[in-house]
């Protein structure tokens, strides 16, 4: 038995439940989010990998860098930025090459880390890798706020958010937009509720933030 059914009938028998029966008449696609337009991507999953392995050791290989293993950094590196926790240091930098040896990975010739040995001999072909992301922000923080909104600032739609608004939901009774988030091991990520927000769109196209235990 439909428990809907169930519900309906309950209230339409009783006398507090007049208003409530209504809206329930209604048309049950009224809460599904529906797309703009037609979409081909039926869901999207990111992974926003606060405190993992930097982009310089898995997908990014920078010669220049490898070059520049062990000697000073060059000051138009940081030049103009507030190098946070560094104070006094800014100095005595130096540069850290990649700690893994890279090298190219099937008919594409990825170049990929070999600390990852399984995507690079399994799957180098089936993926893409984007290299012309960039950024000036080198604090935590804003950085993270840019990767997640687009904006250094507070107050834009995250990328989930806008991804919602663009492929809508197919169900009217679950989030079209859920956030897990890792606890434990130390710091919490170095994450905030803002960048699953939804900014200047509808509040319904946020994230619902799940319990990461129990």
């Amino acid at each position: 038995m439909d428990p809907s059914l169930l519900r309906r009938s309950f209230l339409k028998r009783s006398s507090i439940g007049s208003a409530a029966l209504m809206s329930l008449l209604q048309d049950s696609s009224a809460g599904i989010i529906k797309p703009k337009e037609s979409a081909k991507c039926k869901r999207v999953i990111v992974l926003c990998m606060a405190g993992g392995p930097s982009h310089l050791e898995t997908f990014d290989y920078k010669p220049k860098l490898e070059e520049l293993n062990g000697k000073p950094m060059p000051k138009s590196f940081t030049e103009g930025q507030q190098i946070a926790q560094l104070q006094g240091q800014a100095n005595n930098l130096k540069v850290l090459g990649p700690q893994h040896q890279f090298a190219k990975y099937g008919k594409s010739g990825q170049e990929i880390s070999g600390a990852l040995p399984n995507i690079a001999n399994k799957i180098s072909d089936d993926i893409c890798i984007i290299r012309s992301m960039q950024t000036e922000q080198i604090n935590h923080d804003p950085a993270h706020t840019f990767m997640n909104t687009g904006s250094i600032i507070s107050g834009r739609p995250s990328m989930g958010s806008w991804i919602n608004y663009g492929l809508g939901s197919e169900s009217g009774n679950l989030p079209g937009f859920v956030v897990l988030t890792s606890v434990g091991g130390g710091q919490s990520q170095p994450i905030a509720a803002r960048q699953w927000h939804s900014g200047f769109l509808p509040s319904q196209h946020q994230g619902v933030r799940l319990r990461s235990k129990g």
